[in-house]
């Protein structure tokens, strides 16, 4: 694939054989003088030719290279004066503006001034004539207007580097936030389950303790005084029923997470979070009947797809996201793809094992498939 530099070369090879073409109608009658320009033309596009091609990556050279050929270029505009030496000596302002900031500053002053001197040293014309005048104010609004397009088309590639690296940061500050908000969520489930096993120490440890010694005390009276017996088991059947409605009230509290009761509501609101990026489109199709299943199945495909555009983003790079639920007689099948950079071997993170248990948990089945630079995708079925 022909690259910039490669273009710009073809060019400038035209423009040189414009030049040669130049200097023998010029110079035919003078042949040591016609001779001396053709080597000395050659030698520019020579060294053009080995800071383009050969030595582009070594950057001290290709400094070097480009001062050589705007001192040399001038001197040819001199010698020649023609519409073809002009733009050859243009065209060097197309390798100045792939430079960085600096260079920048470096060069465009020397071309300038260069080309100045020889709008001073020129002797071809008559500084008082319409003629040069002319030719003189032509030559300026097309160096102006090179130099112009070059700055807006440098200013606009600076520009847009920038935006690609500020939503890159931006991408990347999204994705902590969902790692973030992951964090918390666990953080907050880990505090309930201390707060919930502390429940069963204080009330249901409490009745145990009550009830043993009641029972206890009803064991050594059992043939002394009936009447109290039945008292005492009375109390006991009390302490029993009241610790089994702590019981209950403990597991309902010890749910790991609440369950996600409106499937679609919450996976847009999910999708929404990542409207951010004006580079990350999320693709979203479901039968329209999932909302009847049940809230532990629409839970697992929640989570699943919460962990998979988090995994897209974070490790995958991806730009599209598409997800698919499917809702059969006896399964619901979900699938996620990316495009992603893929991979050729997966190697299961905490994320990828956290799913494979919650489909594993509910008899479900879940694969990955893969491949280099051509995405990640993810298909799991749960029985229903």
């Amino acid at each position: 694939m022909l690259t910039f530099r490669n273009y710009l070369l073809i060019i400038k090879s035209i423009l040189f054989l414009s030049i040669l073409t130049d200097i023998y109608i010029r110079y035919k009658n003078s042949l040591l003088i016609m001779i001396l320009l053709f080597v000395f033309a050659t030698i520019i596009i020579t060294n053009d030719y080995l800071r383009n091609i050969r030595f582009k990556d070594h950057t001290k050279y290709v400094h070097i290279s480009l001062f050589f050929s705007l001192c040399t270029s001038s001197i040819l505009i001199f010698t020649i004066d023609g519409i073809s030496t002009y733009f050859y000596y243009y065209s060097f302002l197309f390798e100045i503006f792939q430079f960085k900031k600096n260079m920048l500053k470096f060069f465009i002053p020397i071309h300038v001034l260069l080309l100045s001197f020889y709008a001073i040293g020129l002797k071809s014309y008559n500084l008082n004539s319409i003629s040069y005048f002319l030719i003189f104010i032509l030559s300026l609004l097309s160096y102006l207007s090179i130099l112009g397009m070059l700055y807006n088309k440098r200013k606009l590639e600076m520009e847009s580097k920038e935006v690609k690296q500020l939503n890159e940061k931006l991408r990347l500050a999204n994705v902590k936030l969902q790692e973030c908000s992951l964090e918390i969520e666990e953080v907050a489930i880990s505090k309930e389950r201390t707060r919930v096993s502390q429940e069963l120490h204080d009330s249901l440890g409490h009745s145990l303790v009550a009830l043993v010694m009641h029972l206890e005390f009803a064991k050594n009276i059992c043939t002394t005084n009936p009447l109290k017996l039945e008292e005492i088991l009375a109390q006991s059947e009390k302490i029993a029923r009241a610790g089994i409605n702590d019981l209950r009230k403990t597991v309902d509290l010890l749910k790991s997470e609440p369950e996600v009761q409106d499937l679609n509501a919450s996976l847009g609101q999910l999708i929404n979070n990542f409207y951010l990026f004006s580079n990350l489109k999320i693709t979203y199709t479901k039968s329209t009947d999932i909302e009847s299943l049940n809230p532990i199945i629409k839970t697992s495909i929640y989570k699943t797809i919460q962990e998979s555009i988090t995994n897209s983003l974070k490790h995958g790079n991806a730009t599209k996201i598409n997800i698919e639920i499917i809702k059969n007689i006896n399964n619901v099948k979900v699938i996620i793809t990316d495009n992603g950079i893929g991979c050729d071997n997966i190697l299961k993170s905490n994320g990828l094992n956290g799913i494979e248990n919650r489909i594993n948990s509910l008899g479900g089945e879940i694969s990955y498939f893969s491949y280099n630079n051509l995405g990640f995708g993810i298909k799991l079925f749960i029985p229903i």
